[in-house]
């Protein structure tokens, strides 16, 4: 059956690699919440194009908007025994803060020109890094 969202509400926190999770709980651990800024770009495709057109930003922004760990995913995380409950606590909590800059979806853009920009304090910018890439280059390369 077909279903517009990225993932199932309950289950769209935890597309991430456990890297950035480890890495979050980190940034927790140590009181950093400074603003971090990562950009995506497309350098090449084994497609040889000159150009792409842009494609995913509307589920991106939707995943964003509806970013939360529900009890779930929490309970999830505290069964692997790798996170700290206070961790997992700010994680019930968390919703996306950030904010996010794009080429509009059906527009073209070029090799190594930035597709996508999110800005966001470091732990939010960090947990939404995988969704973000796989959407937007996935849906690019599509297009």
């Amino acid at each position: 059956m077909y279903r517009s969202e990225i993932a199932p509400r309950d289950e769209a926190a935890l597309f991430v690699d456990l890297y950035e999770l480890t890495m979050a709980q980190s940034y927790f651990e140590q009181n950093m919440s400074s603003n971090a800024t990562f950009s995506l770009f497309t350098r090449k495709s084994e497609i040889n194009r000159p150009y792409f057109v842009s494609a995913g930003l509307a589920a991106v922004l939707r995943y964003l908007q509806e970013l939360s760990f529900s009890q779930l995913a929490v309970d999830y995380l505290r069964s692997t025994g790798l996170f700290k409950d206070n961790f997992l606590e700010y994680l019930s909590r968390l919703r996306f803060t950030g904010d996010v800059r794009g080429i509009p979806e059906g527009r073209l853009y070029f090799p190594d020109e930035p597709l996508l920009e999110i800005a966001a304090p470091i732990i939010e910018a960090q947990l939404v890094e995988t969704m973000v890439i796989n959407q937007m280059n996935m849906q690019s390369m599509i297009a």
